[in-house]
């Protein structure tokens, strides 16, 4: 296919999130990572179902997309989102984009509790402090054995479980990531560096990504 010339130029973009639950009792407010990402894809799913049974699809090109296509992650706190078909060459599809952007979120958000958040931080920064998850779960489970994440913020799906247990099978060891920690006044004396030992450091991380086809 490298001598064809008759493709048109789409593109599209993956906006990945993860889930939050805050929390505030006794007066001692907490930002946890809500494990029900999985709860939430599902019952996105089922309404993706329904709007793509009444919508006609349109290939993109030059118009908007109708909707948006929820996908599972990593985490089982995270959720991934794309338009539901590829954006076109044309300078009027860049004014989708946005608009596309607020519908997936707002579709999110249809099925948060009360006091959960969606976020597109890169990263949560409480990864594998303390209790961070919610429900809490005691970390060094079978198949990540880290001393920090627990092997339920993996998403159920089996595909990444067993990715999870591969590596650190190939490996012979588990993941050993050590980055030097910025030394302040709070800092203590013993605190010299970050240690993460499980793929959820990296794996559980947001991004937003842009694939493109080339004409």
């Amino acid at each position: 296919n490298k001598d064809r010339e008759d493709l048109d130029f789409l593109w599209g973009d993956e906006v990945e999130g993860f889930l939050c639950q805050l929390t505030d009792k006794e007066g001692k407010k907490a930002i946890k990572l809500s494990l029900r990402g999985s709860e939430v894809l599902e019952k996105l799913k089922e309404a993706e179902k329904e709007e793509t049974a009444k919508a006609e699809e349109k290939d993109g090109c030059g118009t908007c997309p109708p909707s948006v296509i929820f996908h599972p992650e990593y985490g089982c706190f995270m959720i991934e989102t794309t338009p539901s078909a590829p954006y076109g060459g044309f300078v009027r599809d860049l004014r989708c984009v946005e608009a596309n952007m607020r519908l997936r979120r707002a579709k999110v958000k249809e099925h948060l509790k009360a006091g959960e958040v969606y976020s597109t931080m890169t990263t949560y920064p409480l990864m594998g402090v303390d209790q961070f998850t919610l429900p809490p779960h005691q970390p060094n489970g079978p198949v990540a054995k880290s001393e920090y994440v627990p092997d339920e913020l993996i998403n159920p799906h089996p595909r990444f479980a067993t990715l999870t247990a591969n590596i650190r099978t190939r490996r012979g060891s588990k993941v050993d990531i050590r980055v030097p920690m910025f030394k302040d006044d709070y800092t203590l004396p013993a605190d010299t560096e970050i240690h993460m030992d499980a793929m959820a450091f990296g794996m559980g991380c947001c991004c937003l990504q842009t694939t493109l086809r080339h004409a």
